[in-house]
């Protein structure tokens, strides 16, 4: 009777872990996410307001950080998700896409997360 009860306190424990490790990364993402975008003010140079389109993934972290970046400065901004849609994976593929995020702004583009590119796009 004991065996039993130690099977599925083992079963039940993986999960746990799985679960605790998955909170701790989303709260660590969101953490470093706020570390990485700087505090310096933005000027837009080229395009009032820009245009800005990306292309991402749902569970990218570099999306993310790209999007509170936009958020931040006020930034409108179009987003296309390529695992929902395969009319934007295509064109994601079409522009050059290694990986997530793949940012137009002002029609250049720039291959994942870079601030200081981002900015001089801006």
């Amino acid at each position: 009777m004991t065996s039993k009860k130690n099977r599925t306190a083992f079963y039940k424990q993986p999960a746990i872990i799985i679960f605790t490790l998955f909170i701790a990364g989303f709260f660590l993402v969101q953490h470093f996410s706020r570390q990485m975008i700087s505090d310096e003010p933005l000027v837009l140079t080229k395009a009032n307001p820009p245009e800005i389109i990306m292309y991402s993934t749902q569970n990218c972290p570099y999306c993310y950080i790209a999007k509170e970046f936009f958020n931040k400065h006020n930034l409108p901004y179009t987003e296309y998700d390529i695992e929902r849609s395969e009319k934007h994976m295509k064109m994601f593929y079409l522009l050059g896409g290694r990986g997530t995020p793949l940012v137009i702004i002002n029609k250049e583009i720039i291959h994942g997360y870079d601030e200081r590119l981002m900015r001089k796009a801006l």
